[in-house]
């Protein structure tokens, strides 16, 4: 292979490469991301309401976690604050989401959101925490950088007279965001579990299913004694999330659909089992 020959091969595949990460694309995709995940993320924290004073006020018993980043003279920002605070410091939490669903000063909404969701992490949720919370503190802040509020907005429906009408194209910078973190989610979940002694066997399925995620069927699942079976449904379990990763990028045959298929009933049996949101 000469030289010229490499060195155009190589242009080549900075070129596509580049392509691939920032070319422009319709405003669609990130605007019924940013109204779903909006929409999910107010039913998410809105649950919260009644025990708003218990999870993050003095009223309750809350420890705060300081990141090891986070310089001594900011530590003051995760101090447990009065219930009266703490209501204030939701509301702001509620009405950014709200103006992010809607599309409302879009960018400005999700940075407010991803702030207060950053600061509730490691004020209280780093307790009792999932590979999710992280992943919505993540798309939070790449809607913040996006141009998700440029379809299904109040800002299109004030400036076009409709929330379907759009102008121009965007960047898939953050949507390739979005989708790249969530393979390395699936990817890194289930490489770990390769060779974490505890998932050797079914035996954590089978705690898990005990534990304090537990739902009624679970506990009813598991009231009928040990079984084999566990050890057959995280080796299932590994395989779906070493798998599901890489399926949702192949867009020949029906790798995708199979992969999308899977992704359903996997997460309907954790909605099912769990009480993981």
């Amino acid at each position: 292979m000469t030289p010229s020959l490499v060195l155009h091969r190589l242009t080549s595949f900075f070129v596509a490469w580049d392509h691939w990460w920032t070319r422009e694309s319709y405003p669609h995709i990130m605007g019924i991301i940013r109204a779903a995940f909006g929409a999910w993320l107010l039913m998410y924290w809105a649950i919260r309401l009644p025990y708003v004073r218990i999870l993050f006020s003095t009223d309750g018993i809350v420890f705060p976690k300081i990141p090891e980043y986070m310089p001594k003279n900011m530590e003051w920002l995760l101090q447990v604050p009065e219930p009266h605070i703490a209501l204030i410091i939701y509301s702001i939490q509620i009405v950014a989401l709200i103006t992010l669903t809607i599309g409302f000063c879009t960018r400005s909404s999700a940075f407010i959101a991803f702030c207060i969701s950053w600061y509730y992490f490691y004020l209280s949720l780093h307790l009792f925490h999932t590979s999710y919370d992280r992943l919505y503190i993540f798309v939070l802040l790449v809607l913040s950088i996006s141009n998700a509020g440029q379809y299904l907005s109040f800002e299109n429906w004030e400036k076009y007279g409709s929330p379907f009408k759009w102008e121009k194209m965007v960047s898939i910078f953050p949507q390739r965001l979005i989708a790249f973190q969530i393979t390395m989610t699936y990817f890194g979940v289930g490489f770990q579990k390769l060779w974490l002694p505890g998932w050797q066997g079914g035996e954590m399925l089978w705690y898990s299913m005990m534990g304090v995620w537990a739902t009624p069927l679970a506990f009813k699942i598991t009231s009928y004694g040990w079984s084999d079976l566990y050890h057959v449904a995280v080796n299932l379990i590994k395989i779906f999330e070493l798998f599901i990763p890489f399926s949702f990028w192949i867009t020949k045959g029906k790798v995708r659909w199979i992969g999308m298929g899977s992704g359903l009933i996997f997460h309907v049996l954790v909605d099912l089992l769990l009480y993981i949101w």
